[in-house]
């Protein structure tokens, strides 16, 4: 009885949507649903799995050594890292000066920060911009999601993958030229239609325009270890990427084809900035990727990231767009 209660407590107070923990079930206790209906790319950005619940109701969740260990000596923190090796801590008498306080910039009070001092720009990608044909599109089909700042679906630009395709927009137009197309619509009325909507929103400016040199999906994925989705370099804690495919898709070949090119040019550039490329059997319309040989969907951190950490990685991310287009 009090395991039975502490799941209807995780499954109530969890907001993940589409309901991935009843579908399991529906899908174990009835094959011929899974076998004729189930579609595995309508889950893809979610987490609430059984064994997850399960866990959690036990109380299991993440249990391991070093958790046990921070979680009782706090300042242990400082010195195992998120792949569990262990880290020197360094020990000096308290004082306050410039490196002690954390600076930064607030790009949503419209203070850009200027990317250009950033080791991730790169000079020589800079051309004229010409806004009479736009290059990149960069669109969400799940323009709700949200960071950790806002613990759920947002429309708050600053704390959304919205704010990051901005920023992404600004960095390409600003620093390298580029011409972006930032399509803004919300296709999150409906989740589960939501790839229908932003389907006919690129078919739109396809039929607008002719093809991109890049269309972006933009996202964020959705996990519990933060660890898994955060990465350090050049000294700044961002987001870590993933790129997703659909094997559906009629380009799948083009499209796994750019997404490798992103993943060898990020790991000479920023190694530990790209996760892994994800390729699904059955992407919901293929994730729009049949739309367009250069479709590539980009998980940029996850739930658990902080805004500021996202809006970190969208100059590396302009930085690969400029090196496939500008190179």
């Amino acid at each position: 009885m009090i395991f039975s209660y502490r799941v209807i407590k995780v499954l109530s107070s969890n907001k993940e949507r589409g309901g991935f923990a009843y579908v399991q079930l529906l899908n174990f206790g009835m094959p011929v649903v899974e076998n004729q209906i189930y579609n595995e790319g309508a889950y893809a950005e979610n987490s609430l799995s059984i064994k997850r619940v399960c866990l959690e109701a036990l109380g299991l969740k993440n249990i391991s050594s070093f958790a046990i260990i921070n979680n009782e000596v706090s300042f242990y923190k400082q010195g195992f890292q998120a792949n569990s090796k262990i880290a020197s801590v360094d020990i000096s008498p308290f004082k306050i000066n410039d490196s002690s306080i954390a600076k930064q910039d607030d790009t949503s009070s419209g203070n850009n920060v200027n990317t250009k001092n950033s080791l991730a720009y790169d000079p020589k990608l800079k051309k004229n911009i010409d806004h009479s044909k736009p290059e990149v599109l960069i669109y969400h089909t799940h323009t709700t999601e949200n960071y950790a700042e806002a613990g759920g679906d947002t429309l708050d630009e600053n704390y959304s993958v919205v704010g990051v395709g901005s920023e992404i927009s600004r960095i390409l137009e600003e620093d390298y030229g580029v011409s972006v197309i930032h399509d803004k619509t919300n296709h999150s009325v409906s989740y589960n239609n939501s790839y229908d909507r932003s389907n006919e929103t690129v078919s739109r400016y396809l039929k607008k325009y002719g093809d991109f040199k890049m269309i972006i999906d933009l996202h964020r994925d959705s996990l519990d270890n933060k660890g898994a989705v955060t990465a350090n370099i050049n000294g700044e804690n961002v987001a870590r990427l993933m790129f997703v495919t659909a094997k559906n898709s009629t380009r799948y070949g083009k499209n796994n084809a750019l997404a490798e090119e992103f993943l060898n040019k990020a790991n000479a550039l920023f190694p530990g900035l790209i996760r892994q490329i994800y390729s699904y059997n059955h992407g919901i319309n293929a994730f729009n990727e049949s739309l367009s040989d250069s479709s590539i969907l980009i998980e940029c951190g996850a739930n658990v990231n902080t805004s500021a950490e996202a809006k970190g990685s969208a100059k590396y991310i302009a930085r690969l767009i400029a090196e496939h287009i500008n190179r």
